[in-house]
């Protein structure tokens, strides 16, 4: 499936995930928001491939575990290349911003 046609984000998956708790979902995409900014910064900033790429492997799960489908998309796309010295993180920058963007706008 082509990453234009992936949702931002899938509430169905969130949904399970809180067990339809409306609490727990707010709780839960809030500890997102922060998470998200936070291994974002780490991918930025780390010098050794090996984090960088351990980095985007936590991204890619806590993606998954809340429903932020096309984060958890672009962000394996990117794990091949991620381990280079010089890597493109724009698209992973962008799917953070448009996920964060995205949570923020549906109000939670």
């Amino acid at each position: 499936m082509s990453t234009s046609t992936i949702p931002v984000f899938d509430a169905a998956q969130l949904n399970r995930a809180t067990s339809g708790d409306a609490s727990l979902q707010t709780e839960v995409l809030a500890l997102f928001v922060v998470e998200a900014e936070r291994l974002l910064r780490q991918v930025e900033d780390a010098a050794d491939p090996q984090v960088r790429g351990d980095r985007v492997k936590a991204l890619i799960g806590l993606a998954r575990n809340i429903g932020a489908a096309k984060l958890a998309d672009v962000a394996r796309a990117e794990e091949t290349q991620i381990a280079s010295e010089k890597p493109d993180l724009a698209a992973l920058k962008q799917a953070v911003d448009e996920t964060l963007a995205y949570v923020r706008r549906v109000g939670i």
